[in-house]
């Protein structure tokens, strides 16, 4: 696993290098299906690959470790489930983000996350 990481990571770095990428992670599957945000944050959803076309909200400031995505009718926070991986801090547009969903508590409230294999740039970066 940790070979296979450190593969990605290289092979990210290198795509990064020759302008930029479409994609960060591994692509989003065309075969997987795409939910909205909203049904994305329903719990009964929890340890479901799912893929969402959304609108970056905020992102990491720090690294580009996670983002808030959001399609109009509701916000989830993507996180990647490799965590050599981040997204440019001054991203923007849309794209269509590919995980799993999970859920964490805090204080007593569910919060739904996606963990997310990939993501793929649709417009702007």
């Amino acid at each position: 696993m940790r070979g296979f990481a450190l593969i990605l990571h290289v092979a990210t770095i290198t795509l990064m290098g020759c302008g930029h990428p479409d994609y960060l992670g591994v692509p989003p599957s065309d075969t997987v299906q795409t939910i909205s945000v909203r049904e994305a944050t329903d719990h009964r959803n929890v340890g479901r690959v799912v893929a969402l076309r959304a609108t970056v909200g905020s992102v990491c400031q720090d690294e580009g470790c996670w983002l808030t995505i959001s399609d109009g009718t509701a916000e989830i926070k993507m996180k990647f489930i490799d965590p050599a991986l981040g997204v440019p801090i001054d991203l923007h547009g849309r794209v269509l983000a590919q995980g799993v969903l999970r859920e964490t508590i805090t204080k007593g409230v569910r919060i739904t996350e996606l963990h997310a294999s990939g993501i793929r740039f649709i417009d702007g970066y």
